[in-house]
């Protein structure tokens, strides 16, 4: 088994590089092509973050003030632009992307498709619950914030639930994370520093600057406030992904049995999923609780399910300043290589994720060194610092 080691931020790509070249499990088929493009790209790792909480809370050190800019109803921190600005000499917008693949699930579409990804910063603390809306989407990430806490980033391609929420500011590893995907990231707010990595990163931003955006509903601050995504869909326009970022495939994961698997972020997140034959779904508890959502505002509660978990293992370490509690805010190396488990069909495949570049996707490779793919399907990725004792059922 590779050790979970990480690429770090100053542009070491060399100890990554050297690594690879020496297990011989790597350097057959795709890990070749990762060697090559490591030898020629610097990866910078992401750094920063917001503080804890949102922007507009009075005091919050580094918040944004947004104002709106070139793409219309796009908002960025003061003097900052939406991503298509940052290539310079480009005057000319590049013609849409088109798919014939949904590029979150892997499905195959009815015809091609140029939807831009849309991407919403979800709040997942307990107070904050329960979550609406996020049934619909093709693929959400969960991440560990400070605390003790996750985070959730839903994303859609084809569904377009009414509203989602609650929404909340960005995260430091945003950038890292959706870059492949070019998605249009709707969000509370946060740190300027960290807008401008988004930015950077060609992900564009929607956030309290934008009129009509954000509904109130009847939860306390910072918890109040949903989304209205067929708004955001109008202003997303065209763009689909120009990589895929999963590897997705018509193949059965062919792993070993496993009825599941068990996450615990820690003493306030310690999630659970279980594989139902009758269903062919995993369902989700939390602190062994099921976790249930509002698929819309008002509705009755349910439980969530997805067709794939996805748990990718990664190096934490700090984003360099605390939030407001004094509670550290972490980042992730989410660039480079380490543990990953994909879970599918009551089986599992254990294995590495490798990855070059900030704009790259994700390769697997099982245990022999082979390249596998993700069957098609929902799925729930599970970001988890790589010293948590993930357990397989």
């Amino acid at each position: 088994m590779v050790e979970d080691q990480q690429q770090s931020g100053d542009g070491g790509g060399n100890g990554l590089l050297e690594t690879i070249k020496q297990r011989p499990g790597l350097y057959g088929g795709i890990g070749a092509l990762v060697v090559a493009a490591l030898a020629t790209v610097v990866v910078l790792a992401i750094g920063g973050g917001d503080d804890g909480g949102d922007p507009e809370e009075p005091g919050a050190p580094g918040g944004t003030t947004s104002t709106t800019v070139a793409a219309p109803a796009v908002t960025t921190p003061t003097g900052g632009a939406t991503a298509e600005d940052t290539v310079p000499g480009d005057e000319t917008p590049a013609p849409a992307v088109t798919v014939d693949r949904n590029p979150l699930d892997g499905s195959p579409l009815d015809g091609t498709s140029s939807n831009r990804v849309v991407a919403v910063k979800v709040d997942n603390a307990p107070e904050a619950g329960p979550a609406i809306g996020i049934q619909d989407a093709e693929l959400i990430m969960e991440m560990p914030v400070e605390g003790g806490l996750t985070r959730l980033t839903a994303m859609f391609f084809e569904n377009r639930p009414t509203v989602i929420g609650p929404i909340r500011s960005v995260r430091p590893v945003d950038a890292d994370l959706l870059s492949p995907w070019r998605p249009l990231l709707v969000t509370t707010g946060g740190q300027s520093f960290v807008y401008r990595e988004i930015l950077a990163a060609g992900v564009d931003i929607l956030d309290e600057g934008t009129d009509g955006l954000f509904q109130r509903i009847e939860r306390r601050e910072p918890y109040h406030l949903v989304a209205t995504i067929p708004l955001v869909a109008e202003e997303a326009g065209e763009g689909a992904p120009p990589v895929s970022a999963l590897p997705f495939g018509d193949d059965e994961l062919g792993g070993a049995s496993a009825s599941g698997v068990a996450v615990p972020f820690s003493g306030v997140a310690d999630v659970a999923w279980t594989y139902d034959s009758a269903t062919d779904q995993y369902t989700r508890t939390v602190n062994g609780e099921p976790y249930e959502i509002f698929p819309e505002y008002n509705a009755d509660l349910t439980g969530f399910s997805t067709d794939t978990v996805i748990v990718l293992k990664a190096a934490q370490r700090s984003a360099g300043y605390t939030d407001a509690a004094g509670s550290d805010v972490p980042t992730f190396d989410v660039i480079g290589f380490g543990d990953v488990m994909v879970f599918h069909g009551g089986e599992v495949k254990t294995g590495q994720w490798l990855r070059a570049a900030q704009s790259d996707g994700w390769f697997f490779l099982d245990e022999a060194g082979n390249q596998f793919t993700v069957p098609v399907g929902r799925v729930w990725m599970e970001i988890v610092p790589r010293y948590v004792d993930v357990t397989v059922r």
